[in-house]
């Protein structure tokens, strides 16, 4: 089968435990590139945090970001796809955060709110490479426009209770799921990796037999069910690896540029 489509996860796939892409990933995957497959970031980060590691690969065309629920043009900015959250259904997510006094980002035109400031936010920022913008009124009187995702982010311990929590209260109206052990994540239910990379795909041309998808995470499952390879790193979670055709080495020994050199060049 010849690949022509290639979408991979950033965090804890394409990235290793320092936040970098290894030298030898960067130039397989230009290699791949120059033998004329579409190479695609899928990740649950803002477009922004993304946007400077497609262009250390030298990526041009659209990315797929905060989940699926935004594909941006890397080079000319176009919005190829939108899907917030409704606003009523943003409005009432902040209405329970405030209620269960949790953390909540907010993604407005790319740009990340917070509702509360401490080492929670410190982390995401340094995680994310962006700064986070304080709200200081209430909540629900600052949201004035449908939010790309939201996530709700807390201690290790306390996301499977909170995560159990949000389902009971939201599953019917918004897609739950999660990338890191601290991180929620909701989106508007029609959103995920899958489907975007779906999009693109049909939007190429290609079927899905010629699509690789390479990730770690539960945001990830849907990609990699979807695709005709659907390639799991070795430090991916238990089930995500269920989901998998293939297991490929960990992030930190360039399991994406095994994937490459062993089914693209």
């Amino acid at each position: 089968m010849e690949y022509k489509l290639l979408a991979i996860d950033l965090d804890d796939t394409l990235l290793g435990s320092d936040n970098q892409i290894s030298e030898r990933t960067k130039k397989v995957i230009q290699q791949a590139q120059d033998k004329g497959v579409e190479v695609v970031i899928a990740t649950g980060r803002m477009h922004a945090s993304a946007f400077p590691y497609a262009q250390e690969l030298g990526i041009n065309g659209p990315i797929i970001t905060y989940n699926g629920a935004l594909i941006k043009n890397v080079s000319s900015g176009e919005v190829v796809e939108h899907n917030p959250i409704s606003l009523d259904l943003t409005k009432q997510v902040a209405r329970y955060v405030e209620e269960h006094d949790l953390n909540l980002n907010l993604y407005m035109d790319d740009i990340l709110y917070i509702n509360h400031d401490g080492p929670k936010a410190r982390y995401y920022e340094k995680l994310a490479g962006v700064k986070a913008v304080l709200i200081n009124e209430d909540l629900e009187d600052f949201i004035d426009q449908p939010s790309t995702k939201l996530i709700i982010v807390d201690d290790e311990e306390e996301i499977p209770s909170i995560l159990e929590d949000v389902k009971a209260e939201f599953a019917e109206q918004l897609h739950i799921t999660t990338s890191k052990s601290v991180f929620v994540e909701l989106m508007d239910p029609e959103v995920n990796k899958g489907r975007a990379v779906a999009d693109l795909a049909e939007q190429y041309g290609f079927s899905a037999d010629e699509v690789i998808t390479i990730g770690d995470s539960y945001n990830d499952q849907e990609m990699l069910e979807y695709a005709g390879l659907g390639v799991a790193v070795d430090n991916a979670w238990p089930k995500v690896k269920e989901s998998a055709d293939y297991i490929t080495k960990a992030h930190d020994e360039d399991g994406v540029a095994e994937v490459i050199e062993k089914f693209i060049l």
